[in-house]
């Protein structure tokens, strides 16, 4: 039976993290609307709990490709129990896996062979189990360009942001301007390797809070971020999506920059600057390649009721 289309990685707006052992967040996760879903084995599952944590991230897995979405795993360092959390999730073939506080390209060259030797034991497709590096030190991000160069799996790659914000010693305010240079030096890093940069969680729980973040973050560039709760989805979706609204403003805007330009009488009374017929043109751009993958999703689902 053939399955829904993959979201590309540019096209995937919020990573909601879940506790490993918590099926009813699983639950809840895979109705929230985010198009990536996380089930955390390393900060959100105690040690104790990660054997049975495992059984039901597979059933987690299996359920977000039913529904076209990407269901991922973060697992622990390989040097703990990182090699027992692969063996114990990858029968559900995970979309990606999260290495935590990456900060060597060895870690990641191991991360890779583990993968692909489980990959051949279970009947996966070698190579399509992506690696996304979780950035949560200094030497991490100034490491990230040899990081991000280390293996073909790497499409997208994450900024932490209480580890980082602890190992660089900052104070941490609602304003979040303490780690400001450090998320816009890993989105220059992810862009300059042509990978996706997932921009740092808001932890603060105010609604007025994560909104003027998401300001910050749209205005520096990302199109995808991390989610720690449900309640976040929503507001990451609408910031990261332009709206049919806002595509028609911008398409009037490029219009009447243009015959602005060539010197034709126009309506509009203020001089449109080139740096807002930029910010259109890139509006246009997202908004298309997001309806057309939606397009394609909904012709899935009506050609087959099991979706």
């Amino acid at each position: 039976m053939s399955r829904l289309p993959l979201r590309p990685p540019a096209l995937r707006r919020a990573w909601l993290f879940v506790p490993g052992a918590d099926a009813a967040s699983h639950a809840q996760a895979l109705a929230s609307g985010a198009d990536a879903i996380v089930a955390d084995l390393e900060e959100m599952t105690a040690a104790a709990d990660r054997p049975s944590a495992r059984a039901l991230i597979i059933s987690m897995l299996r359920e977000a490709e039913r529904r076209g979405l990407i269901g991922a795993v973060r697992i622990n360092k390989l040097e703990n129990d990182g090699h027992a959390d692969l063996q114990g999730i990858m029968s559900g073939a995970p979309r990606a896996v999260f290495l935590p506080h990456a900060e060597s390209a060895a870690q990641l060259v191991a991360l890779d062979e583990a993968i692909a030797s489980l990959e051949r034991t279970h009947g996966i497709q070698e190579g399509t189990t992506e690696i996304v590096p979780t950035i949560e030190s200094a030497k991490g991000l100034v490491a990230l360009g040899a990081l991000l160069k280390s293996s073909p799996r790497i499409r997208c790659c994450m900024l932490a942001v209480e580890d980082l914000a602890a190992n660089l010693g900052a104070r941490r305010t609602p304003r979040g301007q303490e780690l400001l240079h450090a998320r816009s030096r890993f989105l220059i890093e992810c862009i300059a390797a042509d990978c996706v940069p997932i921009d740092l969680p808001c932890t603060y729980r105010s609604a007025t809070v994560l909104a003027a973040d998401l300001d910050i973050s749209t205005q520096l560039g990302f199109t995808s971020k991390c989610a720690v709760s449900a309640g976040q989805v929503d507001a990451i979706n609408r910031a990261l999506t332009p709206s049919d609204d806002d595509a028609t403003a911008a398409g009037g805007l490029i219009a009447a920059y243009e015959a602005q330009m060539s010197g034709r009488p126009i309506d509009v009374a203020p001089w449109i600057d080139a740096p807002d017929k930029n910010n259109a043109t890139r509006l246009l751009k997202r908004h298309a390649a997001i309806r057309t993958f939606d397009e394609a999703i909904k012709a899935a689902q009506s050609d087959n009721p099991r979706y």
